[in-house]
This record gives C-alpha cells, structure tokens and sequence, in this order.
C-alpha cells in the first residue's frame, strides 16, 4: 500500500440524473487534474459501462441493487479504490455541489493513504 499511486479518477453516473449531469461532470475532470490523474466517467446505463460502474460501487461503495449516483472513485495502481464522493439518496442537488465544493477545499487529504476512507480488493 505504501508504493501504491493514484491511477484514475472514476465517476458512476447516469445521464439522467441531475446531481451526475452537468453537475459533476466538470468538478470529476477538475479534481482528476489537481490530483494528477485522468478522468473516467462510467454511465449505469450503457451496457459496455455497466458492469465495470456495478463492480466499483460494490466493492468500494455504498451498494444496494438501486445503488445511489454520483459515487467517485479514486482509483490506486495496487486494485483498490477510495470512495471519494458518494451522493445522498433523496437530497437536492445543492447538498451534491456543497460535497464538491468541499472537496476542493484541500485536495490533496485525498492522497493521503490510511485516513480509514480506502478499501483494498
């Protein structure tokens, strides 16, 4: 875990959802780019996507069969991934942006390994 780096930056998404589109479409591409990594937006509703936004919600998020959305991954080089941002059932998208905004007040927490936040596969 020690040598582990950040790979990538993944959103779940839907384009339906208004906390996803356009909401978190530019803070994902933003924070990618402060942390160094790319970007991948994984869409629930498009079969070559699905399965691989199902794997990353259940191994690493908050999963139930109707799984919340927007969930963020930062993804790390040995397999495991960070939850990062994972929306709140029911609320409106202003509670979506405040959980952005704080995000960017200090980034760079989010590259701190060992502060309870990451799973391992």
């Amino acid at each position: 875990m020690a040598d582990s780096k950040p790979v990538r930056l993944t959103l779940v998404a839907a384009t339906w959802c208004p906390h996803c589109h356009p909401l978190s479409i530019e803070p994902t591409h933003r924070l990618a780019k402060l942390l160094g990594v790319p970007a991948r937006i994984l869409d629930i509703d498009m079969p070559s996507q699905e399965d691989e936004a199902d794997r990353l919600v259940r191994e690493f998020g908050t999963w139930d069969d109707d799984y919340v959305i927007p969930q963020v991954f930062l993804e790390w080089s040995d397999g495991s991934a960070q939850p990062v941002l994972v929306a709140h059932r029911g609320s409106p998208t202003s509670v979506t942006r405040a959980m952005w905004e704080q995000l960017f007040v200090d980034p760079g927490q989010l590259l701190a390994r060992g502060s309870g936040s990451s799973a391992r596969r």
